[in-house]
């Protein structure tokens, strides 16, 4: 059906007739993709006079192919947060959840209508299994006033959207804006304004110029030109729900500000301000400004020498005239003669600064990945040496990538939880609920991913995309077993013939990664592997490590 629709659109729409009348492609430039995804997403849109649906698509960013594709009723388009073409907004960092917005004929509009697809469900989609159908791929939320897409929270659950306020008088623009909270689930806005701290209490009026998303898709830092008054910076933590505001009188009265760009450096402890050059294709001009991400400190390029040293200056002024390194870009290699490629690169860091790593083995030519943790309690990494190896070298047939150690900082103090008291694998958002207070064993964290290594985690899984994940445990028990729940079912029984292990079937607790997955993205199998405390024998690590090849070369071939 897909082949038969998109092609003959593309005609349509290239060739200026149908039916009579014209359509338009009018799409952001370049669509949306998160750093490190394989996919892009467009938007091939009607014109006004011409009846026919919207049409989005997952397109491969190295080969070019359509991926998947949904149609979604109306004319809608990738937003974009500020006037740079370039920032593309909508997509959540999980890569599970993409909000577009419809256009309106009437300005101001009296309701702004969005549309959430689900990137998980696509139009053929073939049953397998012990698996429900899932609920149809995109929904509507309508909200009555003027309002534009600005931000998405990491798992997709609730969306920013800038309220445009009402002129006061005829004769009067906007009088300003605000931010608000929009619950994607129940498609209602959260009642009040997004709090916004900072020293100025005026409202905010003013364009924004250019935004940039730090590397969790957590924070959003969108830089406004204050309407002729004081340009300012606004940060917005989409998780935590709340904003701070940073005046740059440095900058000037923000005629010049639309040749400026931001960008995060430092491990994003560093938000740098800094000239583009007027003439495409050119290098950016040196830094302006430093902002501390966390004191929201604003420090001009002298003072940030002092303060941070030459070394980590000249970090950041060597970063501005390149792209930020896609998050998956050391695991593309193709395969060569005599080359089984196992890489492996540190991808983020625990609450405690810890370095998380990811290891890739295998021939990345092939679709269909697996994807194990090893461990996600710091008191249960006996798995976390096992590696999916054949005769010592990664298996060419198959595709695997592995986290050895979820919680690094449990690790170093023999402790279920993270370094701030967290149970891991209670913070996942799927039926999350608040349980025990920090320290406690299965405390679930203040909110669903408020901790950096789930986060992590949920970036890991939306951009590999695992047709099956493998999460490690370790129990009092002597016999090791394979558990899981609902359409991850038949994987996990497969699983457990080939590393000879009994299966059980139990219900996912609140919060847990497998639960989180099985509702995120149907279609793929999550399950747990449970061994017995303490170290591994020599005997269990070959064991499982034969049997993970074995499921990489499943998921592959299945």
């Amino acid at each position: 059906m897909a082949q038969g629709l998109i092609p003959a659109l593309l005609v349509l729409a290239f060739s200026g007739t149908a039916a009579g009348k014209g359509i338009g492609i009018t799409s952001a430039p370049g669509g949306i993709a998160l750093p490190g995804s394989p996919y892009r997403y467009v938007t091939l849109n009607p014109s006004v006079e011409v009846q026919m649906p919207t049409i989005v698509m997952r397109i491969e960013r190295k080969g070019g192919h359509i991926d998947r594709w949904w149609r979604v009723k109306g004319r809608h388009y990738i937003a974009s947060p500020s006037y740079d073409p370039r920032d593309g907004v909508g997509l959540s960092a999980d890569g599970r959840t993409l909000v577009l917005q419809r256009f309106t004929r009437v300005y101001p509009p009296r309701v702004s209508r969005f549309a959430v697809l689900n990137t998980a469900v696509h139009l053929s989609h073939p049953l397998r299994p012990g698996e429900v159908r899932p609920r149809h791929a995109v929904r509507r939320v309508a909200v009555k006033g003027f309002y534009s897409l600005d931000a998405v929270s990491p798992s997709g659950a609730t969306a920013f959207l800038t309220h445009h306020l009402p002129q006061r008088s005829s004769n009067e623009p906007l009088s300003g804006f605000e931010l608000r909270e929009l619950d994607l689930r129940s498609g209602h806005l959260v009642p009040g304004g997004v709090p916004i701290g900072g020293s100025s209490k005026e409202t905010m009026q003013g364009l924004p110029v250019t935004q940039v998303v730090d590397a969790e898709g957590r924070w959003a830092y969108t830089l406004f030109d204050g309407d002729g008054k004081t340009p300012f910076l606004l940060a917005l933590d989409t998780v935590a729900g709340v904003a701070h505001r940073v005046d740059l009188p440095q900058l000037g009265d923000g005629r010049m500000l639309f040749l400026t760009g931001l960008r995060l450096a430092d491990r994003g402890s560093k938000l740098v301000v800094f000239r583009r050059s007027p003439v495409q294709g050119r290098p950016p001009g040196p830094p302006l400004l430093a902002i501390d991400t966390q004191t929201f400190a604003v420090s001009d390029i002298a003072t940030a020498t002092a303060a941070m040293g030459r070394r980590v200056l000249t970090a950041l002024v060597s970063l501005l005239p390149t792209k930020e390194e896609p998050f998956l870009a050391f695991a593309r290699t193709p395969r060569r003669p005599g080359n089984l490629l196992g890489r492996t690169k540190v991808v983020g860091r625990s609450a405690d600064g810890r370095p998380i790593e990811l290891r890739q083995v295998g021939d990345p030519q092939w679709s269909g990945e697996l994807l194990v943790f090893g461990c996600i309690h710091g008191d249960e990494c006996g798995a976390s040496r096992v590696a999916p190896l054949t005769g010592g070298c990664p298996d060419p047939s198959a595709d695997i990538f592995l986290v050895p150690n979820l919680d690094p900082d449990g690790a170093a103090i023999g402790s279920r939880l993270n370094g701030r008291g967290v149970d891991l694998n209670r913070n996942f958002p799927s039926e999350w609920r608040p349980i025990g207070d920090r320290g406690d064993a299965e405390y679930s964290g203040p909110k669903p991913l408020s901790e950096p290594e789930t986060r992590l985690a949920a970036r890991i899984v939306g951009a590999v995309e695992p047709e099956a994940t493998v999460w490690f445990h370790q129990y009092r028990g002597e016999r090791p077993f394979v558990r899981a729940w609902g359409g991850s079912v038949p994987g996990a029984r497969h699983f457990a013939d080939l590393a000879r292990m009994p299966f059980r079937l139990l219900r996912w607790p609140a919060g847990t990664g497998p639960n989180w997955q099985n509702h995120a993205f149907p279609g793929s199998s999550s399950f747990v592997v449970e061994l017995p405390r303490g170290r591994l024998s020599p005997a269990m690590r070959s064991r499982l490590s034969k049997a993970l090849v074995r499921m990489g070369r499943w998921v592959r071939e299945d």
